[in-house]
């Protein structure tokens, strides 16, 4: 019977744990943008600490940026829910990745410095 019980009350606290991380609150931040949190958010001195959605990473907001914090109803909850990944290409500033190979600044160096030396030893080698 002890160990029907025990495992009655792991199961339980297994379903509280599951049911607590559906819920997800919206910081409304000043004067505009918001977060999404995964818990709610913790006031410790003057931030606000919380576990970002959906990475989970360990956020801290000054009390003085947030406006409003609420709780995020089903339907509003599911909507944040990513559902694909759209990717968007190379930047101009990182040019192709599949082009033609781009000669950086020490690539022209090294060729300068070859160039140079060809220059020098065809000029000092011993006409032997």
């Amino acid at each position: 019977m002890p160990k029907r019980l025990a495992v009655t009350s792991v199961l339980l606290a297994f379903a509280f744990a599951l049911g607590a991380e559906d819920a997800l609150y919206q910081i409304d931040l000043v004067p505009s943008g918001k977060l999404i949190s995964r818990d709610l958010p913790a006031l410790k001195g003057t931030t606000y600490l919380f576990h970002q959605y959906p990475t989970g990473t360990l956020i801290s907001v000054r009390k003085s940026t947030v406006k409003q914090i609420t709780r995020m109803s089903s339907t509003a909850a599911a909507a944040v829910h990513p559902t694909r990944i759209v990717r968007i290409g190379d930047l101009p500033m990182q040019g192709s990745k599949t082009g033609p190979r781009r000669t950086t600044v020490i690539d022209r160096a090294r060729g300068a410095a070859a160039a140079a030396n060809a220059g020098t030893q065809a000029r000092t080698a011993s006409p032997d």
